[in-house]
């Protein structure tokens, strides 16, 4: 797992989420200039546990150099792993029976989380 030197555009499959380490909360990021309008905002306040996942399921750890959108490559995670980020966001957001939350793939778990968001 090596921190790439690509463009960030070029590696994150968009839309994609940042999972903030202990917390339940997700802030959905659309494309590219959404995630440098996040880092200008919430750089200061990531740290490095605080993963990007992008919508094929692939995650990024935060590195200690995230105002130069240096993203560490992690191991993917499985759409079971992502249902329970999604059910535990909705439950947050307040959803009732957010248990019974159920997708078929990252597509439709990102379509929900952008309604919520």
């Amino acid at each position: 797992m090596q921190p790439t030197d690509k463009p960030i555009s070029t590696i994150i499959n968009w839309p994609a989420i940042v999972l903030l380490h202990q917390y339940d909360d997700l802030a959905y990021i659309a494309d590219q200039s959404a995630w440098q309008e996040y880092l200008d905002h919430e750089a200061a306040n990531l740290v490095a546990e605080d993963k990007l996942i992008d919508s094929t399921g692939q995650c990024w750890l935060m590195t200690e150099s995230i105002k130069q959108h240096t993203l560490t490559s992690s191991t993917p995670i499985s759409l079971e792993q992502f249902i329970t980020i999604v059910q535990r966001f909705a439950q947050l957001q307040g959803q009732c029976c957010s248990s019974k939350l159920i997708f078929s793939n990252f597509q439709q778990g990102f379509a929900i989380i952008e309604q919520l968001d």
